[in-house]
């Protein structure tokens, strides 16, 4: 018997967006220099002796006219007040007050200059931060990303295909500040050249802006734990924000993923099977397409070598990039996965094995993501890393699982003409009808349609339903197991039971008890659900508690 069609999900067919690509503020802005003090020009020495002659021309009119004489004194006196009038003016009129006078207006005049400098290269700083957040947008935020229709929005011919975000750090500004050529320090006003000084520290680096690195320019990233034995949950949360990030933006025409991770590490990387991109583009199995994700990177060399051995002499573009993570510190994948075309994303360092130089190593920490260079050469500080969840990461994989590109022959025949009814119609509920007077309508009904609830339809487009009444009032329950691979729609199955029996059945009469070891991502979005008592989830640690959950 073929599996139905589950009714909360339907393939949907998506065709890459038109896009423009922001453009970063560039150019340089030349700072203008901090005023000079003026300089105090030497007097000459004539200068200096004119007022001891003018105080001994002062003292000849009184020795030549006599003292007994007033109008000796007088003109004395006229002489001596007006040589000591000089001598104060000379020495405060261009040299004292006026003098600084002058430099305190040339001050403020260069600091309203820095204040109107500050506000636009501030509007600089934040044309650029948002170009860079358009462009690397965090990868928890893919729920707008899919909301703004920005799925798979890269392709080959785009500057930006294979740029992923790894957090975020320090970058320059980009419009360049040019610094003024100044002359000697202490030729500078001191106040307006400190002000320089912090203008530029404060301004030429902008904080906090999306860090990217370029898939299609490195063959191998090294995601490393700081020290010997770190911890690798961030390095393990960063790349699968990268592989998020890659299935989000790259169509699966264009970008395919290969994961190779131990079965013990397994829980990790089971969600990408719902990824378009691991599908593989011919071979096929009684499920469908075979999901790209192995235990040991001899399988995937047999799907993979005779291809890139091909696309080796030919630019990597002109065929789908493959990522290939490779988790667990297992060795390989080897020289035939270092043609055009491929990165490969380790987790870990691989043992017995120094990185080359063309290997791109990030040291990935909770709060501190640096570049790792050569034992002679210190590290380069990055930033902080970006992290997703297990949980998030297979909330949004499940989102996409119901997209193909347009143009995809590898995803199989599509069905019939006929479109796939979703829940709400096999519900009966109207188009539009979501308030609770339409569920209260459902929640009438005859006793043979208790806990009776479509789960699908059939190839002819009929209804599928399914009884959880026990077998002596017609039913086919109350007990049940649901068996598939991964990735054939068990969790989508029980998805669509819990929304059609909470859909068909008043709180009052039935209760949910929702219960996921996987780490909660199947029944994530039905806490709110006033038919849910509990949501038990990640016990897989707690093994007492599996006891206490059943005795309850």
């Amino acid at each position: 018997m073929r599996t139905p069609q589950s009714a909360s999900t339907s393939t949907m067919v998506v065709t890459r967006p038109t896009r423009a690509l922001p453009r970063l503020p560039g150019g340089e802005l030349v700072v203008e220099p901090p005023p000079e003090p003026e300089r105090a020009v030497p007097t000459g020495v004539l200068a200096r002796l004119l007022p001891a002659v003018m105080l001994l021309g002062s003292i000849g009119f009184v020795a030549v006219l006599g003292p007994t004489q007033p109008t000796s004194w007088l003109f004395g006196g006229m002489f001596a007040v007006s040589t000591l009038g000089m001598v104060l003016t000379g020495a405060g009129g261009r040299g004292g007050g006026n003098r600084a006078a002058g430099v305190d207006e040339d001050r403020r005049d260069y600091l309203r200059y820095l204040a109107v400098l500050r506000r636009r290269v501030r509007r600089l700083a934040a044309e650029q931060r948002t170009v860079l957040e358009l462009q690397h947008p965090d990868p928890t935020a893919w729920p707008a990303l899919l909301t703004a229709g920005r799925l798979w929005e890269r392709g080959p011919a785009d500057a930006d295909f294979g740029q992923l975000r790894i957090g975020r750090g320090d970058q320059w500004l980009a419009t360049r500040l040019v610094p003024p050529q100044t002359g000697p320090v202490e030729g500078i006003e001191p106040i307006t050249a400190l002000a320089l000084r912090r203008f530029l520290r404060e301004h030429a680096v902008v904080p906090e802006l999306p860090v990217s690195v370029s898939l299609r320019a490195c063959g191998a990233i090294w995601l490393e734990s700081p020290g010997p034995a770190g911890d690798a949950a961030p390095a393990r949360a960063l790349a699968r924000a990268l592989v998020l990030q890659y299935a989000l933006l790259h169509s699966p025409l264009d970008a395919r993923l290969v994961v190779i991770a131990p079965a013990a590490l397994a829980p990790h990387w089971d969600w990408v099977c719902w990824l378009p991109h691991t599908a593989h583009p011919e071979l096929r199995d009684t499920a469908g397409p075979v999901r790209m994700v192995a235990a040991s990177a001899d399988e995937v060399r047999r799907w993979w070598a005779a291809d890139l051995a091909g696309r080796a002499a030919g630019p990597g573009a002109a065929q789908p990039h493959l990522l290939i993570v490779l988790d667990g510190g297992l060795d390989g994948p080897g020289p035939w996965a270092g043609g055009a075309g491929v990165t490969v994303l380790r987790i870990g360092t691989a043992p017995g094995r120094r990185p080359g130089s063309a290997v791109l190593r990030l040291v990935v920490g909770p709060d501190r993501l640096h570049r790792a260079r050569v034992a002679d050469q210190p590290p380069v500080q990055l930033g902080r890393p970006d992290g997703v969840a297990v949980a998030e990461a297979a909330a949004c994989a499940r989102r996409l699982a119901r997209f193909r590109p347009a143009g995809d022959t590898a995803a199989g025949p599509a069905r019939s003409g006929r479109p796939t009814p979703g829940l709400p119609a096999l519900l009966e509920l109207a188009r539009g009808s979501t308030g609770i007077q339409a569920l209260r309508y459902r929640w009438s009904r005859t006793e043979a349609d208790r806990l009776r609830v479509p789960i699908g339809v059939d190839d002819e487009g009929r209804p599928v339903t399914l009884d959880l009444k026990e077998s002596a009032q017609g039913g086919s329950g109350p007990h049940g197991l649901c068996v598939g691979a991964t990735g054939s729609g068990k969790s989508e199955l029980l998805r669509t039971l819990v929304l059609g029996l909470s859909a068909a059945h008043s709180p009052l009469e039935l209760n949910l008890v929702l219960v996921d070891f996987k780490g909660g991502a199947t029944f994530g979005d039905f806490t709110r659900l006033p038919h849910v008592s509990a949501v038990i989830t990640n016990l897989a640690d707690e093994l007492a508690l599996v006891d206490r959950m059943a005795a309850a």
